[in-house]
């Protein structure tokens, strides 16, 4: 576990720390917050990320009169490593029993990225624990894996060959070879988000914290289905999805699928924003959360489970 990383963590509009737990949950240590009382959302971060990427969305819900429940989903972050080649399989049975650990009998969900992908898959395979289902530039959504998926989970030969360098110069490398990507990837400007971008680097910079990152991402290839749009058609909670314009990592195009397949979600596509538009637009980002929430707490959802 990436312990030794200083992380932001997560704190209420007032600035103070949030408590924090470890939870063990399918055999695996699992890094928990859970703060504040009222109807529970559950905040699914996206891969290589932490908990700590809500940070900018956590206030505003406590303060609106929710419970929060951010994790570290594993392995990521502070999260043992649940060493299995399907991540995707492992999550499904996974999240229903942190909720049952928690004692939440039905949630609201937001997924980022691949956050995104766990959080329709739960709401489809257990649909009975989603009271609404939002959407923050989910993964897979397309028929295939993004090319740079391949080229960042180490399939290409660049990253084996660094990784097999002796230190110092791999540290260097991987830190100098992330933050490239990053900064053409990640956000729209990366000139305003260096803390954010520095601190992913920190998180995966080491050569063990690296190939770990590299073997998650070779598991979220081999769970791609390709048909996760098309079976979110059975999904009938409350929807609501936001995209950054330029993202360079999930394809914004996939949002005006989902709003063709889901005429009745509310999906707004952020111009001059990236792949994480609750970082880059947090204001508008959470005004929006905010009116989408209380707009659907009176709309009944049917329960239906995927054929």
């Amino acid at each position: 576990m990436a312990r030794e990383t200083r992380h932001p963590g997560l704190h209420d509009a007032r600035g103070r720390d949030l408590s924090h737990r470890l939870v063990e949950v399918r055999g695996v240590e699992t890094y928990v917050v859970d703060a504040g009382d009222g109807p529970p959302v559950l905040l699914i971060h996206g891969y290589g990320d932490t908990a700590d990427g809500w940070r900018r969305v956590v206030p505003g819900l406590l303060d609106s009169g929710h419970r929060v429940i951010a994790i570290d989903i594993p392995p990521f972050g502070r999260s043992g490593d649940p060493r299995t080649r399907k991540l995707i399989d492992f999550y499904k049975p996974f999240f229903p029993e942190l909720l049952q650990r928690l004692e939440v009998d039905r949630a609201t969900v937001i997924g980022h990225s691949l956050g995104g992908a766990i959080a329709l898959h739960l709401t489809l395979d257990r649909p009975e624990l989603v009271e609404r289902l939002g959407l923050v530039a989910p993964a897979g959504l397309g028929k295939t894996p993004p090319w740079w998926w391949y080229a960042i989970t180490g399939y290409g030969t660049a990253w084996k060959a660094a990784l097999s360098l002796p230190s110092p110069v791999t540290p260097l490398l991987i830190r100098q070879g992330l933050t490239r990507f990053l900064d053409w990837r990640l956000f729209h400007d990366p000139r305003q988000m260096r803390e954010s971008i520095d601190h992913l680097v920190r998180m995966h910079s080491s050569p063990r914290d690296f190939d770990r990152l590299l073997a998650a991402g070779r598991c979220c290839i081999d769970s791609y289905t390709g048909t996760l749009l098309e079976d979110s058609a059975a999904i009938t909670v409350p929807k609501w999805m936001v995209w950054g314009r330029e993202d360079g990592l999930v394809p914004a195009k996939h949002a005006e699928a989902f709003a063709k397949l889901h005429p009745d979600a509310e999906v707004h596509v952020f111009e001059d924003c990236g792949h994480y538009p609750q970082i880059e637009l947090p204001a508008r980002f959470n005004a929006l959360l905010q009116e989408w929430v209380e707009g659907t707490e009176d709309r009944p959802a049917r329960i239906a489970r995927a054929a």
